[in-house]
């Protein structure tokens, strides 16, 4: 996943016990477009503090016992922004003859990197899957959900925002994972337990998740069976184990697949079919773990009951239809015939394409999807689009691979033809490009949802990197399509660089000749102009630009209005006189762009277009700003982790909020935008020798006026004048003559420090890291001292060093194959015994709540002092994996265990603690944040202690 390229990290240890003094004052101003700024400095932390909301995900278990108001995170999950009304697609035009308005296209997205940890409306890194291309889907399945995390995954709200903004509606994930993968029977068995009125509990939370939080309805992905227990092997021909012929009673079975039929047609009728459930090809009617890859006998009563009465809204397809084996069967027109014969639309079938390893290098046989008229039979399915984002090295990347994926190969869906064999000719061969452009007020800053820095009205006000989907815009509809005159070329690219509004812009470059006319399509609307609407458009331009407007209207006529002056080099807002066109209907908004001398590095850039109606001008007002929680980072509290609350403002003018940091100065220090009614503030740092901050809130309209500024909030800083003396040294069992370098972890506020050494051939030393030389065996103590003008303080830490003959050349690796028990794993394949086999390709694998723990039994007691540890990352893992906290323990009887080792910050894929040399048998290793976010699971991939024989 891209990630800016030299950006350094801090992560710092963080502690909830701090005392902090929260204040309200009573005063505030009116803001007004006349803020001074501050510019925000790039950010010193941007993972998130340990007081982050997160976005919710549960097992059955924990959703059955889940109440809104008792969970701290749910106001901060809950959407702004209602699904808009989209145009019906057999009104809108067809940008190529191959688009077909009758199919459509769902997206299971992996819009976030994993289930857990995820800020519900992002944070200060610039790192996001900001996908754009909404016009061409009309569903998205927020795609989540892992047996070490939790199997139940409504979406997070800065993705619905931005789905309903462009009125795609969007389903939360119900995943029961292969058994290979960690599923558990008992969770489908929780899930589908009915009560005493014959009901499914679980129904009444599905709803009320989705209701409270906004959403449109699940997905359900049911997989664990004990019998078939993965999906590859089944996939590549593999037989699974000869099991009894009867199933077990703890085995899937026919009443799990009748029971999910029932759970279905309750929750349709209790969501007075206001939700959807998309079902998936797995599970079939007689409780099999059989993906049938076609709408079959053994999966239609999924879709219609006994009676023939609807029960899942849709359902995706399988794989495997796209596959030389299966060929043969054509199982997609097979499918479209039993649709028809069952009175279902084929078009609520989709045939699953799964792109999550090569994208639009993906193998597809088309010619299974169509018919020789290339009409398609069903709907299409896309498993993990996403893979655009995670494929990609930097932004550019994947704008380019977007491009591909969705449009085509040449950036213009009017190019758009039926591929030949193989090949990916992109969705708009086939998918109709849609606007949910329907009614005014239209206001877009081209807003992808992140940044490197942030601008209002042009200025610069952060050079923070930002994330929020929340504030994504309505996109072009056509990208991109041109009509140049002469020898004009343009391109049209994201700039990043420069916005007027936010983190972008609409960046055109290339070759203009004078006052030759260039075409852009932009928009696609269905929307009636009343007789005050107003229409601008922001814009600057490398060349002085006449940018004429283009409007289509629903009888196919045009008409081009000129602007009230031109372009130049600053940002320039023109108006276009609309007396003319009063109550007409447009359906179209594109540009004439016109520049007025010959260029060859010609540049434009659209900052913004608004077309607002006649609005009141309400007062917008933001009241009872209140700080719900802050934490500090426990090493210096030089960073904060803040939690912002407000009353929602009840204006129909508003756009979103902007939050503040005020400085002894007056002016105002940019943190964020939201469109909610809460913002997380993360990684605030402490301007120097601060000892409090105070924060505002203020609300911004449509027109993009900043109102009157909230109350302000004050959060007093914890006192940290002293130094927090703490060190590490690189070994600590050694022979005669041998050195050991310690490495000061003092806080940063140390000025000075001095070590003392009992034993070594220095006593005392003011470097950072001394190297010392231990002449004579002993067991032998250090001692450091931080400094600073505010005080002083020591660490002690007694016999230390242990000096001893056997210890000559490298310890020895104590545990390769020994004995272990552990908490908890996965399945055989992912035991303890694996986390000491010596390799790097087999782990030890545990779900579920932690901590979990592994101990290692040495045979005979050893003398130890080092552990090793191979976190994910050294498997080949994400980082994000790779353990947060865990402690270290030794025991000589395996009864009574001593801590040697206590780490709560880690971020490394491998990590050596070293540690006074103890006489021990069994080492137990405890995870008890076993991932960098809320992932539950723990990967270790090595472990190896090390010591003395």
């Amino acid at each position: 996943m891209y990630k800016n390229s030299g950006k350094f990290s801090t992560y710092l240890l963080l502690t909830t016990a701090t005392a902090v003094i929260l204040t309200g004052c009573s005063t505030s101003q009116s803001a007004g477009n006349d803020i001074k700024f501050t510019e925000t400095p790039k950010a010193k932390v941007d993972k998130g503090m340990e007081n982050q909301p997160e976005s919710s995900y549960w097992f059955p278990e924990d959703l059955l016992a889940w109440n809104f108001k008792n969970d701290l995170d749910a106001k901060y999950n809950v959407s702004t922004i209602p699904l808009a009304k989209r145009v019906e697609k057999k009104e809108l035009p067809k940008a190529n003859k191959t688009q077909n308005d009758e199919m459509n296209v769902v997206a299971l997205s992996i819009m976030n990197s994993s289930t857990s940890g995820n800020a519900p409306r992002g944070i200060n890194n610039f790192d996001a899957n900001v996908f754009s291309y909404w016009q061409y889907i009309d569903q998205l399945v927020y795609w989540g959900g892992s047996s070490g995390e939790g199997i139940i995954v409504p979406p997070s709200p800065d993705v619905i925002d931005s789905a309903h903004k462009n009125g795609v509606p969007v389903l939360g994930t119900i995943f029961f994972p292969q058994t290979a993968h960690g599923g558990k029977i008992e969770w489908l068995e929780t899930f589908l337990t009915k009560d005493d009125k014959g009901e499914f509990p679980i129904v009444d939370k599905m709803i009320e998740v989705a209701e409270v939080y906004g959403f449109d309805g699940w997905f359900i992905n049911q997989e664990t069976d004990t019998e078939v227990t993965s999906f590859d092997e089944v996939k590549n021909g593999k037989k699974t184990e000869e099991k009894e012929k009867e199933k077990k009673e703890e085995g899937l079975r026919k009443e799990h697949a009748d029971l999910m039929q029932e759970l279905i047609k309750e929750f349709k009728n209790k969501s007075e079919d206001k939700l959807d459930i998309m079902w998936y090809d797995s599970m079939t009617s007689d409780g099999k773990m059989d993906w049938q890859n076609a709408l079959t006998d053994k999966n239609k009563d999924y879709m219609v009951d006994a009676n023939m009465e609807p029960l899942s809204d849709s359902m995706f397809l399988n794989f495997w239809w796209n596959t030389e084996e299966l060929a043969k069967k054509e199982l997609l027109k097979s499918s479209n015939e039993k649709a028809k014969e069952l009175k279902i639309d084929p078009y609520d079938l989709y045939a699953g394409i799964d792109v999550q390893e090569n994208g639009f290098m993906t193998p597809v046989n088309w010619s299974l999807f169509t018919d020789d008229k290339g009409n398609p039979y069903t709907s299409l399915g896309l498993y993990v689009p996403s893979w655009t984002h995670a494929s990609s090295d930097n932004p550019t990347d994947f704008e380019e691979k977007e491009s591909m994926f969705w449009v085509n190969d040449e950036s213009d869906s009017s190019k758009g033809k039926l591929p030949k064999g193989e090949e990916w000719s992109g969705i708009s061969t086939f998918s109709v490009e849609q606007t949910a452009i329907t009614e005014l007020p239209f206001v877009t800053n081209f807003n992808l949802g992140n940044g490197y820095n942030y601008f209002i009205d042009g200025e610069k006000v952060s050079s923070m990197e930002w994330n929020n989907r929340s504030m994504q815009d309505i996109l072009p509809t056509y990208r991109w399509q041109f009509d140049h005159e002469k020898e004009n070329k343009l391109d049209a690219t994201m700039d990043y660089t420069e916005a007027y509004q936010g983190g972008n812009s609409l960046k055109l470059r290339g070759q203009m000749d004078k006052k030759t006319p260039s075409k852009m399509k932009l928009y696609e609307t269905k929307v009636n102009l009343s007789k005050d609407v107003t229409f601008t458009t922001t814009a600057k331009a490398s060349e002085e630009t006449e940018l004429n407007l283009i409007l289509g209207f629903v009888d196919g006529s045009n008409k081009t209005i000129k602007p009230d002056k031109m372009i130049d080099k600053d940002w320039t807002t023109v108006t276009y006189d609309m007396k003319k066109i009063r109550n007409k209907t447009i359906t179209s908004i594109d540009y004439e762009i016109i520049s007025q001398t010959k260029s060859d590095t010609y540049e434009m850039k659209f900052g913004q277009i608004s077309v607002l109606p006649k609005m009141k001008d309400d007062k917008i007002l933001v009241k009872n700003l209140k700080i719900e929680d802050a934490i500090f980072d426990e090493e210096e509290s030089n960073f904060a982790g803040v939690r912002l609350i407000w009353e929602e403002s009840r204006s129909s003018n508003l756009s979103h909020y902007e939050i503040f940091r005020v400085n002894k100065d007056k002016t105002r220090t940019f943190l964020g935008a939201t469109p909610a009614n809460n913002f997380y503030i993360n990684g605030l740092e402490r301007q120097k020798e601060e000892t409090k901050t105070d924060f505002e809130v203020v609300p911004v309209s449509i027109k993009g006026k900043e109102g009157k500024a909230s109350n302000s909030v004050t959060m007093k800083w914890p006192d940290n004048t002293v130094p927090k003396a703490s060190f590490k040294a690189s070994r600590t069992l050694i022979a005669p003559g041998e050195s050991v370098t310690f490495n000061n972890t003092s806080s940063k506020n140390t000025d000075s420090v001095t070590w003392e050494f009992e034993g070594a051939n220095i006593e005392t030393s003011k470097e950072n890291s001394p190297t010392v030389t231990f002449k004579n065996p002993g067991v032998y103590q250090v001692k450091l001292t931080a400094k600073n003008k505010s005080g002083k303080t020591q660490v002690e830490m007694k016999d230390l060093i242990t000096v001893d003959d056997k210890a000559s050349g490298d310890l020895k690796l104590l545990s390769k194959g020994a004995k272990t028990e552990a908490s908890s794993f996965v399945n055989d394949g992912e035991a303890p015994e694996f986390a000491v086999d010596g390799k790097l390709d087999t782990k030890w694998c545990a779900t579920g709540n932690p901590p979990h723990h592994i101990t290692v039994d040495l045979g005979s007691i050893k003398t130890v002092s080092e552990v090793h540890i191979g976190h994910a990352e050294a498997g080949g893992e994400g980082a994000d994996m790779n353990t947060r906290a865990y402690t270290i323990e030794v025991s000589e009887d395996g009864k009574d265990f001593k801590q040697v080792t206590r780490v709560i910050g880690n971020e490394s894929g491998e990590t050596v603690d070293t540690f006074a040399a103890t006489k021990a048998r069994f080492v137990r290793l405890t995870t008890d944040k076993p991932t960098q976010g809320s992932d539950t699971a723990v990967r270790i991939y090595d472990l190896g202690v090390y010591g003395l024989k």
